[in-house]
């Protein structure tokens, strides 16, 4: 379907908006009085999740400082940590001169290039996953191999940058 020829917006309570094209980019959905109390409640509970995560994601911090201190007071993890960044840096002088050869060179190019069109493909296809599931309600896709596939959402919290 054209993207251009889309002139509905879904509510949030499930029914149809008609708006012209230019009106459905700047809607908001319209919220049904019976969703009123249910989305105030989801809201308590998601303010309420978010301290929750903060006050854990800062004891964390301050746990995790106090348990690396631990490890650096100890005379012996000390003398290992250093062995293991010696072995850093000579594994880092290895690969370097590994890298040296220009056919190894050609091919750490040829590997970054494939990742990253790989990151194109998968967020082209995670975007039309999301029109699919848009347009057809579906949560499932039988693959060109016979195999059929779920959808699985995914929704993070951020702060919203100006």
């Amino acid at each position: 379907m054209n993207d251009n020829t889309e002139d509905n917006d879904v509510k949030m309570d499930g029914q149809i908006d008609e708006t012209t094209e230019n009106e459905s980019n700047t809607s908001t959905p319209s919220i049904s009085k019976d969703n009123v109390e249910e989305i105030m409640n989801l809201e308590t509970m998601i303010k309420g999740y978010m301290s929750d995560l903060e006050k854990y994601q800062e004891d964390l911090r301050d746990q995790a400082s106090m348990l690396k201190d631990s490890y650096e007071q100890d005379a012996e993890y000390t003398v290992a940590q250093e062995k293991v960044l010696e072995a850093t840096r000579k594994r880092k002088e290895v690969k370097d001169r590994i890298i040296a050869d220009p056919a190894i060179a050609a091919l750490e190019s040829k590997v970054a290039d494939l990742r990253a069109e790989v990151k194109e493909i998968k967020t082209a296809l995670s975007d039309y996953l999301e029109r699919f599931f848009q347009e057809s309600g579906l949560r499932q896709i039988t693959g060109n191999d016979g195999e059929i596939r779920e959808m699985v959402t995914t929704v993070r919290l951020v702060k919203k940058r100006d």
